[in-house]
Formats: structure tokens, sequence, C-alpha cells
């Protein structure tokens, strides 16, 4: 006989709305764990709808208005002081306020995140476990220190010049705002700090996210009619940082034959180190003509969306006489945004590029505009299957 102290459960009586969503939460928060990682994507957009059901139109304005500056703001401060990664390396034991307050020389009233033990004692959460590593730390910090800026005067910026799309990054709302002369690239370059955030950040990203290798085709469509002597280029990387592509690349495919080659602007190339043997660091400028002739790929990771147009269609003019008819292609690992319902993080990526570059991520249609002015031929479109986030990778040849 079950007792009549026994629980109730979703199914066996009427729960209000609120129990419904209580036990829901309980569920999740049981099995997370087990999700695979399309059940988790999909759970959390029910949830975000869930969020924009029950959140007033006042309340959405004002969490815009009020709590994201701020936010980024302290999480930005947290960073300088240390707090992420004291609180990470405590091994579970409770800081209090003065204890973090006293190793980062910060007053107590400044200290108020993580997960609270008790009343002034603080643990870390997985979010604090997060923002302590340094990918995340970079992101956050080249986010906020240039972007944040920019936007701020972006609304005077185009009252003054226009509701027009900038298209030139030399002399666009990032110049205005911060008052230089120099691109984005070019302040970043000049600030080994920021250079070495940018880096971080850049080659980060991408350990986070399955590689293009894992759901490109690599062997049917490029090593298999890959040329096959040991002195010829198999793949070169433009604009590829540390060289992190290229060895995930030489990892998954170690007896494929040909040189990697890893272009980037000089100081970057400086800073490289640790590169397996078969990967050769050279310094180039995509605005010069492309010195490696005849390879099997040039590669780009999320590289042209950081370029006008007419900026992308002067790095490609110059990579085109490099290439080998009928042979060379070129990969473009890219957002390719949908014509409708893009995703938000997108649209904000869209506006961020825009703001310090005078960038754009483009739909499928802006692609095949944009190469078949120069003279290129958008062969196909591959889609990332283990994302929903809309990165592709474009193929690109010459035109026959």
């Amino acid at each position: 006989m079950s007792s009549d102290n026994s629980a109730p459960n979703a199914s066996s009586v009427e729960l209000s709305p609120a129990q419904h969503l209580q036990h829901v939460s309980r569920v999740i928060e049981a099995e997370v764990g087990n999700f695979d990682d399309e059940t988790r994507k999909s759970a959390l957009g029910m949830a975000k709808n869930i969020v924009k059901s029950l959140e007033k139109p006042e309340e959405t304005v004002m969490r815009y208005a009020w709590e994201f500056g701020p936010q980024r703001m302290a999480l930005r401060v947290g960073i300088d002081l240390r707090l992420f990664r004291m609180l990470a390396e405590s091994d579970a034991e409770p800081l209090s306020a003065q204890e973090l307050a006293e190793s980062s020389n910060a007053e107590v009233l400044l200290i108020g995140f993580a997960k609270e033990a008790d009343e002034q004692l603080y643990l870390a959460t997985d979010l604090t476990r997060a923002m302590a590593k340094h990918p995340l730390e970079a992101a956050l910090k080249v986010c906020h220190d240039r972007t944040t800026i920019v936007q701020m005067h972006m609304p005077e910026y185009f009252r003054k010049f226009g509701y027009k799309v900038p298209t030139d990054g030399s002399h666009g709302p990032f110049q205005w705002a911060l008052n230089t002369e120099m691109s984005y690239f070019e302040m970043t370059q000049a600030d080994l700090e920021k250079l070495h955030d940018f880096s971080v950040y850049m080659s980060g990203i991408r350990v986070t996210r399955k590689h293009w290798i894992d759901w490109f085709p690599v062997v049917d469509e490029i090593l298999s009619s890959f040329g096959g002597a040991q002195d010829e280029v198999l793949l070169v990387d433009m604009g590829g940082a540390y060289g992190h592509d290229l060895e995930k690349f030489l990892g998954k495919f170690p007896e494929a034959k040909g040189h990697l080659v890893l272009q980037d602007l000089p100081k970057t190339i400086e800073n490289v180190v640790g590169l397996s043997e078969g990967i050769h660091a050279m310094s180039h400028d995509i605005y010069t003509e492309q010195p490696v002739k005849s390879a099997r790929v040039y590669y780009t990771h999320f590289l042209l969306h950081d370029f006008s147009d007419k900026k992308c269609r002067e790095i490609l003019r110059n990579l085109m006489p490099a290439m080998k008819p009928g042979y060379s292609k070129i990969l473009l690992n890219e957002s390719v945004l949908p014509e409708r319902d893009c995703p938000a993080f997108f649209a904000a990526g869209d506006l961020n590029m825009m703001s310090c570059l005078a960038g754009i991520k483009r739909t499928e249609k802006q692609w095949v505009d944009l190469v078949s002015l120069v003279g290129l031929e958008l062969v196909k479109i591959w889609k990332n299957p283990f994302s929903d986030d809309e990165e592709g990778v474009i193929e690109v040849v010459l035109k026959t």
C-alpha cells in the first residue's frame, strides 16, 4: 500500500504554472550533465522563450538599459583584481569579502559576486571558474576595452555623419570615437598586452567549438587531389594568429604530405613559438600579393567579416594571382547568416564588426555577390552540422 505522505509529481496532480516550472527546473538541474548538445540547446531555446513570455516589455528595456553595461564593467574590473582566479584556486574553500579585498587591494564594498556561502562569504561557481580561464578573460577584455567605448559613441557618430553603414575601417566609428588615425588592428599591434589578449581570444574561440576539419570532407575535397610532393604547399592559413588551426589539421592528418604555411602580421609572427615540424610561419600583409604560389588551399578563419566588401575584394584580388587554375581553392571559414530570424549572438557580432572595423557578417547571397564580383566562383557552402550558430566553410575557386 502506498503512503499518503508520498510527494506529488507532475503527472499525479494538477500543478500550477509555477509548480510546473519548478519541477522542470529540478529535472534539468539533475539531468543536464547527461544532455547531448542538441538537447541542451533545444532546452535553452525554450527557456529563453519562457523568459520572453514572462518578462514585461518595460522590464526588458530596463534590463538592457540598466544591467548590461555595469555587468560587463564589473567583470572587467574583476579580471584586473584577479577575483575569479582567487576564487577558482581556493579549492572549494569559501573566501570572505575581507580576504578577497585584502588580496586584491580593493575595498570590501567592491566585492559582491559569485555564490554566497554565507553573509560576506563567497564560493566559486562554474561561471567563476570559466571566467578564470585565459581565453574567456581575454574575450571580455577585448570586447570591453575597445568595443564598448566605441559603441558608446555610435549614436553621436550616426547623428553627425549620417545613418549609413561605415565601409572604411581606417576612417570610421573606431577612429572617431578614440580620436585616432590608426585602424583597430594597427592600434592592437602597437600595444603588446592588447595584441596578446586579442590573439588568446581568437585562439580560444577556435578551441571551444567543433573544428572545421571535423565536419568538412578534408580527404575527399583536399587530400585526395593534392599533388603529393613533399615540397609543395598543401594549406596556407592567412591571418592564422599563433597557428592553432594548422596544429589541429596536422594532428588529425599527420601523414598528409606538403607544407603548411602560417601567415599573419609581423608582430604576431614574432610571438609564435613551438610550432610543429611541417608548419612554416611567415609574415604577410593580406593587402599585398600572396607570395605562396599554387597552394592546394588558401584558408581563412573568421577573417573577411573584419572587412567591408571593398576591402574584401582587394584581399581576394591580391590572392587570386597565386592560385593555380583548376587546382587551388579558397576555403573561407565564416558565418553565413540567414536572411531572416538571425540569432541574436550573430546579429550582435555584425554590429561589433561594423563598430570597430567597418566589417560585416554576410548572408549566403552576400557571399555569392562578393566573390563573383572579383572573378571567383562559389562552389558550395558547407554548413557545420554540429552547431546551429551559422558557421560554414565557403568553398571558392577561380572562374573557368
